[in-house]
């Protein structure tokens, strides 16, 4: 299949992308139907993404056609900073991630289905990042989820602190986040 070929993304609202292949081997889903050696008649280049909107698709398409431009560095690990800025290079990455929060849960899902591991990698970044030092409690908010109905009192004022409290109160260390001092006199 030429390099110059171009395939069709359709979206599950009905929106067409026509992308260069290269774009659209990108995802591991779409390179693993794509036979090099097929005959360019009997190669189908319309490919369904049932589980993406035309809004998200649109986003996907920009990123991996950026990409193709201007790679995204790997993402390293253990990180390399604590902020999207510190970690994500270059720039236009980093602008990409400036976005609503339900914006990047869809983004990472079509990530996901798309099996794309650069943008994948990139968007479960971003999350992360957007609930570090969040408490269950608004944990619970972000990803929507109930309050057990089985909680006792101690588990719901447990939920209102943030992880690093807890981390810190189970590894034995004094929080002095309270002006508590722990000093002998």
């Amino acid at each position: 299949m030429p390099d110059d070929q171009k395939i069709t993304l359709i979206s599950n609202d009905g929106r067409r992308f026509e992308v260069p292949l290269a774009v659209a081997r990108m995802s591991a889903v779409i390179a693993g139907q794509i036979n090099d050696d097929d005959d360019d008649n009997e190669i189908e280049n319309e490919f369904p993404c049932p589980k993406v909107s035309g809004d998200i698709l649109q986003k996907v398409v920009d990123y991996c056609t950026h990409y193709q431009e201007e790679p995204m560095e790997k993402i390293e690990t253990p990180l390399q900073g604590e902020t999207i800025e510190a970690i994500v290079k270059p720039e236009w990455y980093v602008r990409f991630c400036d976005v609503d929060r339900e914006i990047m849960f869809q983004l990472v899902a079509a990530a996901n289905f798309l099996n794309i591991k650069p943008l994948l990698d990139l968007t479960c970044l971003a999350v992360s990042v957007s609930i570090k030092g969040k408490s269950v409690e608004e944990l619970r908010e972000i990803f929507h989820l109930p309050v057990p109905d089985n909680a006792s009192p101690s588990v719901v004022n447990a939920s209102n602190k943030s992880l690093e409290e807890t981390e810190e109160e189970s590894s034995g260390k004094p929080n002095d986040k309270e002006g508590d001092s722990h000093m002998e006199t």
